[in-house]
């Protein structure tokens, strides 16, 4: 039995998503999951702050991909819980890192947003790495019902994450509520790629 917060974050919108199993719905009652995890933790620490009182505990951080909105409460939360493994796709993993400033200076110079990435730089320092490197068909260690769809097209390493029990599909910028899909013109973007996982 799982249990699904989410949290609009920074002013990019970006939803963070906790997700927390119980073994039981007595469990849930006593707030006692024995697994939590974090989905595209964005914004910052007055982000986290809305939330970080439901994280008494952290198994892990999932990234559906690596653009700069979807991972910038990683530093904060981190530091929180330094033991917690931070999963991205493989071909997004460049995103993450001491080296990942300049990628995403890059990314965001062409929507107006290089002053905005550069003050989070000198303010936070450098992201941590990626400690978990994912593809398609796996499933996360900490939460084996959930299984890893590889759906490039909006980034390189875009993925979603899909629960068939629960029927349950979080799809990142891949697709939106009400039909939408993710823009396809930053680094790595394709507009074919996209349509084929769309589709899948």
């Amino acid at each position: 039995m799982y249990s699904i917060q989410c949290f609009t974050t920074a002013y990019m919108g970006t939803n963070t998503y906790i997700v927390s199993r119980y073994s039981s719905s007595s469990a849930q009652e006593t707030d006692e999951p024995d697994c939590v995890f974090v989905i595209d933790a964005g914004g910052h620490k007055v982000d986290v702050d809305k939330y970080s009182s439901q994280l008494k505990r952290c198994d892990g951080f999932v990234f559906t991909h690596g653009h700069f909105d979807h991972i910038s409460a990683l530093p904060y939360l981190h530091s929180l819980f330094p033991d917690a493994p931070i999963a991205i796709h493989e071909d997004d993993a460049c995103y993450l890192g001491e080296d990942a400033a300049a990628l995403h200076l890059s990314d965001f110079s062409g929507l107006g947003l290089t002053p905005y990435v550069r003050n989070y730089f000198e303010q936070e320092g450098s992201l941590p790495a990626a400690t978990l490197l994912l593809k398609d068909g796996d499933v996360l260690p900490f939460a084996p019902e959930w299984s890893i769809l590889h759906t490039p097209g909006h980034s390189p390493g875009s993925i979603c994450l899909y629960n068939k029990s629960e029927k349950t599909l979080f799809s990142g910028d891949t697709i939106f509520a009400g039909g939408g899909i993710g823009r396809f013109d930053l680094r790595g973007g394709n507009y074919s790629e996209l349509m084929e996982s769309v589709s899948r």
